[in-house]
Order: C-alpha cells, then structure tokens, then sequence
C-alpha cells in the first residue's frame, strides 16, 4: 500500500506541475498577444504537449484563461502580503500603510507589465465571452483577498486620524464610503498601468512624460486628497 501510495502522489505532484507549467505558458502567450488571438494548439505547442493532452487538463480556452487569472492575481497577493505582514508595516499609520502599498504599485508598473497587459486582455475576453460570474467566483476571491490589504489601510488609517474623508473640505470625497474610495482608487491605477502596459507609448505625445512619473502623480494625488 505505502508504495502504491507513494507512485499515486508521485503522478499526482506530476500532473500538477505539468498543469502549472501549462499557466504559466498561456500567461506569457495571453499577456504577450491577448487571449483571442492565442489558440489551444499554440498553448499545446509553448507547454510542449499535444493538443489532445492540453484538453484532458482544461476543457475550454475560457477554463484555462480564468486559471491564468487567478494565478496572475495570486502572485500579486504574495507580493502584497509579504510586506503587509511585516512588523515595521504592522506599526506605521493607515496613511503610511497605503503610502507604502501604492509605491510597491507604482514599482510593479515597471517590473509587472506583463500582469497589466494580461488583466486588460483578459476582461475584455470574458466580457465578450458573457462567462458567467459563477466561473469567477475563485478569481473574484483571489482579487478581494488582495483588495483587503489595502481597504484595511483605509480603514485604520480613518481610524487613526492619518486619513480623512468625512473631514474633507471637497464636498464629493466627504460623502464618500471607504468601498467607494478604495474602487475608483482602484480602478484609476488599474485604467493608467494598462494603458502604459499596453499602448503607453502609441502616439508621440504619450512619450512626453515618462510612465514611473504618470503613476507617481497620480498616487500623490490620491495621497494628498486623503492625507488628514
């Protein structure tokens, strides 16, 4: 029994490192060239199997591509959480807690375009799709696990006085919710990271300001209308 045991967790630990392997393939294609212009016979090619084998471990392009999202996003969890579980960020104020996770976002403009490129590709393709949110319910999950950290920075940091909303002089920040702050906050990062990733140099006028910069002013932006 123990060696039948040991040969079924051998091929078990193969099978996933083979499935792995195959994420982490479609992701630099999908981030690369989008998601419809990648095919299931290219993806069998990158990960070195054949097609019909591709389909034993993902019954659909849509099946892979919701995989490689959740893995996109959970490799921005283990970036965030590493520096969130750290004594020294454990003890600075929620505004220097956010601070310091939007200057790690601003680095992963630089370092991670490929994340951005994908993400960009990848709504796009499930909003064209009409994939159900049902299918998203483990990437939703992978997402709002992230999204907590920085909500948490929100929260505590209107706990402690180093953030004001309901104490500022701008009418519309005032009324505002922490949800409501963190989304848009959110989602202006989101909106100028993917633009730089993907056509951030298009036309001529793009190269006046170099991107670091654009992300730069934007977060103090974000920093000065929330610093109390």
């Amino acid at each position: 029994m123990n060696g039948q045991a040991g040969e079924s967790k051998l091929r078990e630990e193969k099978k996933n490192s083979r499935i792995q392997f195959i994420i982490e393939c479609a992701f630099g294609l999908f981030s690369e060239s989008g998601i419809d212009n990648i095919s299931m016979n290219d993806i069998a090619s990158a990960s070195k199997i054949g097609v019909a084998s591709l389909y034993r471990y993902f019954t659909t392009k849509e099946e892979l591509a919701i995989e490689v999202a959740t893995y996109a996003w959970q490799i921005e969890q283990t970036i965030f959480t590493e520096v969130f579980t750290s004594e020294e960020y454990k003890n600075l104020s929620g505004f220097n807690q956010l601070k310091e996770l939007l200057e790690i976002f601003s680095d992963a403009i630089v370092s991670q375009r490929s994340f951005f490129g994908f993400i960009y590709y990848f709504d796009s393709f499930i909003k064209k799709e009409k994939v159900s949110s049902d299918r998203l319910a483990q990437y939703e999950k992978t997402i709002s696990e992230t999204n907590a950290i920085v909500i948490h920075a929100l929260e505590k940091g209107i706990a402690d006085g180093s953030i004001s909303l309901s104490g500022s002089k701008n009418e519309v920040l005032a009324k505002a919710s922490v949800q409501e702050m963190f989304t848009t906050m959110l989602h202006s990062l989101f909106c100028l990271a993917q633009k730089l990733s993907i056509s951030g140099d298009l036309l001529n006028m793009d190269t006046m300001v170099e991107s670091r910069k654009q992300i730069e002013i934007l977060i103090n932006i974000i920093l000065v209308a929330l610093k109390n």
